[in-house]
């Protein structure tokens, strides 16, 4: 609204409405964070998984909620997301046999069978090992994808030129000790300077440094009641459970597993590579 003399006069209601819409999106983040805090605290450790295994049960549902259906034929013929293409055209060239773990409907092993690699997969979500195998099948290639209990290693007696740690999996196993854990097993299952790709959400990318504080007090409150193990900052519901990652972390539990850090890229999504050392 411009007044005589051309100054500009903001109406009284606009300026409450500007000042309000920043206290009140302030308030929503905050109480969002409470409630994720209250929930990673009151469902046990041993329970939180299974908001994965329903998140991705959920999506094969005929269901109106935005998931994506990771049972589909559809989505997972659409092959390697970009930043996957460039880690594998970047540092799996020499390999052949890879270890494919949390391998979902099957997208990255059918995508790497395409590209040439003979490929071990394995999922923890028993329909999701139904419907990988079903499009292998329907595409030409052998059945390649085994059940696995969750944040679990496969003893296959066989030593890989390189692993893919599925999309997101990484981020769905509890605790820094657990993931460092994982990797060293995985560590015996690849060559010297074999590659490993995991990919996270990075930290920072979607909440605020603030957030992530509020819940995991919040979660330790109810869990040193509880006498659990605590949460660490990172730790998340939305709407699975998911530790969010920073750069540092990745490189450390990817050192203290065996692996050197040798790309972290947070394009399409948080991604990172290590090299067995």
């Amino acid at each position: 609204m411009i007044v005589s003399g051309g100054e500009r006069k903001i109406p009284f209601q606009v300026r409450m409405y500007f000042y309000s819409r920043i206290w009140y999106v302030k308030a929503c983040k905050a109480l969002h964070a409470c409630w994720v805090g209250l929930w990673l605290g009151a469902i046990s450790p041993d329970k939180l998984y299974a908001t994965v295994e329903e998140y991705y049960i959920r999506s094969g549902r005929d269901i109106k909620d935005g998931h994506t259906n990771y049972h589909s034929g559809n989505y997972n013929r659409n092959g390697l997301f970009i930043w996957e293409k460039e880690a594998i055209k970047e540092y799996f060239g020499g390999c052949k046999r890879l270890l494919v773990l949390g391998v979902g409907g099957g997208r990255e092993v059918l995508a790497l069978l395409k590209l040439g690699y003979q490929v071990d997969g394995f999922e923890s979500n028993q329909s999701l090992v139904v419907a990988a195998n079903e499009l292998l099948r329907e595409e030409g290639f052998d059945p390649a994808v085994r059940w696995i209990e969750p944040d679990r290693v496969p003893d296959t007696g066989t030593t890989y030129d390189g692993i893919v740690v599925g999309w997101a999996m990484y981020m769905s196993i509890q605790t820094r000790k657990r993931r460092i854990a994982f990797l060293r097993q995985l560590r015996t299952h690849t060559r010297m300077q074999g590659p490993i790709l995991i990919s996270f959400v990075a930290r920072g990318d979607v909440l605020s440094a603030a957030q992530y504080r509020v819940g995991v007090t919040i979660a330790n409150m109810i869990r040193r009641v509880l006498r659990r193990e605590p949460a660490e900052v990172g730790d998340w519901l939305g709407p699975m459970y998911a530790r969010h990652f920073k750069q540092d972390e990745i490189t450390l539990e990817l050192a203290e597993g065996g692996f050197k850090s040798v790309h972290y890229g947070t394009s399409g999504f948080g991604n990172a590579v290590g090299i067995a050392v």
